[in-house]
């Protein structure tokens, strides 16, 4: 058992980037985060079925096609985890970095900044239908009503997450201020 730990170990040391790497290539604009993310489930998995004692023949395959595998889940999933860092795609912004002005002085860009860092820290707080509603309509542009289209959720349930993430936005931007 202690060996093929141990060797999952060592090909975990050599694989770990170039996997993340093959998740970047596959899963185009997704940030590194939740390519790290993805892989770091697989690998967790896999060490949970090698420490179980279920042994692996070629572990770098296994490796290689379980983070297939979960690439596959991720496009499977009805609302994909959204990203902050992902780039526009006509723009090449981030979603974080449409909220800052550019063309202020440099007192208030570091402002803007740490702003925009507590922005995130309490958007990443919130649950994650209400972070996708407020960063869709007030990030992306998107109205309620192409919402409803798109997710297919009732209008009433897209203002309610919306209100309740400004809410909890609101509180927790002036808890920190505080």
């Amino acid at each position: 058992m202690h060996n093929q730990q141990n060797e999952f170990i060592n090909i975990f040391k050599q694989e770990q980037q170039k996997l993340v790497r093959y998740v970047r290539l596959k899963l185009t604009g997704i940030s590194d985060m939740d390519a790290e993310d993805i892989v770091a489930d697989v690998l967790f998995n896999v060490y949970n079925r090698v420490a179980a004692d279920k042994p692996i023949e070629n572990l770098v395959a296994y490796l290689y096609q379980s983070v297939k595998n979960k690439i596959l889940d991720h496009f499977r999933q009805a609302q994909r985890p959204l990203s902050l860092d992902a780039l526009d795609k006509n723009t090449d912004i981030s979603r974080v970095e449409k909220i800052v002005d550019t063309t202020i002085d440099v007192a208030s860009l570091v402002e803007k900044k740490e702003f925009a860092l507590r922005l995130r820290s309490a958007l990443m707080s919130l649950e994650p239908k209400h972070r996708a509603v407020w960063v869709a309509t007030e990030l992306d542009g998107y109205t309620f009503k192409e919402l409803e289209l798109k997710w297919g959720e009732p209008l009433g349930t897209l203002l309610s997450r919306k209100s309740r993430a400004t809410k909890a936005l609101r509180k927790a931007l002036q808890d920190e201020l505080l």
